[in-house]
């Protein structure tokens, strides 16, 4: 399960800011940069719409990994998703690899089996930087992600800072992100990277209708 804040827009002179900020400089880790490239596909039948799933392709430094997303509600202003993943080479192996996993829940391997017709609806292209903070059993991944979101030939500017939990109480992130909010002019943003490149050409295609 993933459980995570996410503050958009977000400058990099901001980023900066909160990670140099007084309440997370002292308890983060070193800091590390991967690129980051993300296609999210669609199926034929539109199972994985219906069901809220987000399923991508994404390679990390290169190294390729489907991930299976379903949102499972909120804490605070975390979002709260499952969230499983595999190294596979393409989408097809990737499906057949996350089925296999022993913690699959019911509701992921429904929607992975009544999939079909897959197929690249939109991505993103981004460099992230991330450390980890661990201080009195909070421990949470803080990144910041600079690059764009893609949709056919339209793009748009992507800038977002994350707290992924992974230790502590959620109550503590939530308090933590409030308070860089606040000092730093920065919003939460309960649209996922997904949505986000969804959303691309909308207005268009409206005008156009």
């Amino acid at each position: 399960m993933e459980l995570e804040i996410k503050l958009s827009p977000v400058t990099a002179s901001q980023a900066s800011k909160v990670f140099e900020d007084k309440a997370v400089a002292p308890f983060l880790g070193e800091a590390e940069r991967r690129d980051m490239e993300s296609i999210y596909y669609g199926d034929e039948r539109g199972i994985l719409g219906e069901l809220g799933c987000a399923l991508r392709l994404r390679k990390e430094n290169g190294r390729p990994i489907v991930c299976l997303k379903i949102r499972s509600g909120q804490s605070g202003m975390a979002e709260v998703r499952q969230e499983y993943e595999t190294e596979a080479q393409n989408i097809e192996e990737g499906v057949a690899a996350l089925l296999e996993l022993e913690d699959m829940s019911a509701e992921g391997a429904a929607a992975l089996k009544e999939c079909g017709g897959l197929y690249p609806i939109c991505g993103n292209s981004f460099t992230r930087t991330e450390a980890e903070y661990s201080r009195d059993g909070l421990v949470f991944v803080l990144s910041y992600d600079i690059g764009e979101y893609f949709r056919g030939d339209i793009r748009a500017p992507l800038g977002e800072l994350e707290l992924e939990l992974k230790e502590g109480d959620p109550s503590a992130l939530n308090a933590l992100c409030a308070e860089l909010a606040e000092r730093h002019g920065l919003t939460v943003c309960h649209v996922s990277k997904y949505r986000r490149a969804m959303e691309l050409g909308e207005n268009q295609n409206e005008k156009a209708q």
